[in-house]
């Protein structure tokens, strides 16, 4: 796999996004022949119907099917974008978040090869998001924006990018996780708060402060209602636990197990400084959020597979390791397109929540790592994986 990524062409920046960039066109210029973007027409009316003081969490029927989920921030948000004729902004719709995903992996501190494995290895899985008209790419891409920030000791803009995200999808409040790593961590809650007063009050440019505090009560409200979706329709680790154990386990168990999980690396307070300690927890915030989401959709899976790619990078890449990224690459990556066998895919990939499995298995494994990782001397500097003491 590495030595086709090394080709010139292939780890050319300039080729990767020009292929980016066409995807993104032609996602763009199908959706809007076929006008059948049902996701884009539920964020486009948002902005109306704050400005009208209607409910944003009803059904609208004669305009899109499903309800609305976001926060009243959302609306306010893209309100460039939802401003403009519904087919100019779709159309941009989908460049902007390739753009803002690409650009975030882009950032990163990794290596220009491994930043090329990244592109070429999760380009379907964008796809599966884009053609849906999802803000997926934006919530990974915020999470590694916060990751930058906070690297770069930029605690108001890391603080920023994490309070955008809840406003968009709740579960990418997650990526605050990050805080513990880093000093200065009274002034970085100081600066959540500072963002989720500002963000929170952003839709006040459309409506007025009783219309607003009725919008958030709607809000919670939806959330509530939201939480009890059928447990057999997500493709996440409830539906996986509820098939294979009992379905009788709660929503908030399996939550709160995961809570748990994820916590108990914090004990390893000697290695907040390592960069293969850090990465790995990001890894772990991209994953988590996606596969411990009680309502994941297969479109959420761009979020956990650019977890996927980080923890790849830092794991000492055994047969163990290879096994799970191939895993990942046939039924979380590929297995929603047209690559893969529609039977396979009707009988055993969808019914039984396989694009989950490799995700799940993943963060376990990453878990373990984190866990293990023989004790090195802390440095500023991108340090090698080692091999943990038990494989």
């Amino acid at each position: 796999m590495m030595s086709f990524f090394r080709k010139p062409l292939f780890s050319d920046n300039r080729f990767i996004f020009g292929i980016y960039g066409i995807l993104a066109l032609f996602v763009s210029i199908r959706t809007l022949i076929n006008m059948d973007s049902n996701n884009y027409q539920i964020f486009y009316y948002s902005l109306a119907h704050l400005i009208d003081g209607k409910n944003l969490y009803l059904l609208y029927p004669a305009e899109y099917g499903d309800h609305y989920h976001y926060a009243p921030t959302f609306a306010a948000l893209f309100a460039p974008i939802f401003a403009l004729p519904f087919s100019v902004g779709l159309f941009l719709w989908h460049l902007l978040f390739t753009a803002v995903w690409v650009y975030a992996i882009y950032r990163m501190p990794l290596t220009h090869s491994q930043k090329v494995v990244a592109y070429w290895f999760s380009m379907q899985e964008l796809i599966t998001s884009l053609v849906n008209s999802q803000t997926n790419p934006l919530i990974a891409a915020l999470s590694l924006f916060a990751f930058v920030s906070f690297e770069k000791r930029q605690l108001f803009w890391a603080a920023f990018f994490i309070i955008v995200g809840f406003n968009i999808k709740i579960y990418s409040l997650v990526a605050a996780a990050l805080f513990l790593l880093y000093p200065q961590k009274l002034r970085f809650l100081a600066y959540m708060v500072l963002w989720g007063v500002v963000l929170g009050l952003l839709p006040l440019l459309f409506t007025s402060p009783d219309q607003l505090v009725w919008q958030y009560e709607n809000w919670v409200t939806q959330l509530m209602l939201k939480s009890d979706y059928d447990k057999w329709a997500n493709t996440s680790i409830h539906k996986l636990v509820h098939l294979t154990i009992s379905p009788d386990i709660s929503t908030s168990a399996i939550i709160g197990a995961g809570v748990v999980l994820f916590c108990t690396v914090y004990w390893r307070v000697q290695q907040f400084n390592q960069r293969w300690f850090k990465m790995l927890l990001l890894a772990s915030v991209l994953i988590f959020q996606v596969i411990f989401n009680p309502v994941a959709e297969s479109p959420t899976y761009i979020i956990a597979v650019t977890g996927v790619m980080i923890w790849w990078f830092y794991c000492p890449q055994t047969w163990l390791d290879r096994g799970l990224l191939i895993s990942c690459l046939v039924l979380t990556v590929l297995s929603p397109s047209d690559i893969f066998p529609r039977f396979l895919r009707e009988l055993l990939v969808t019914p039984y929540a396989l694009k989950a499995l490799p995700c799940v298995l993943i963060w376990f494994r990453l878990l373990y790592l984190m866990h293990t990782m023989k004790p090195m001397p802390a440095t500023p500097a991108m340090v090698p994986i080692q091999t943990p003491s038990q494989s």
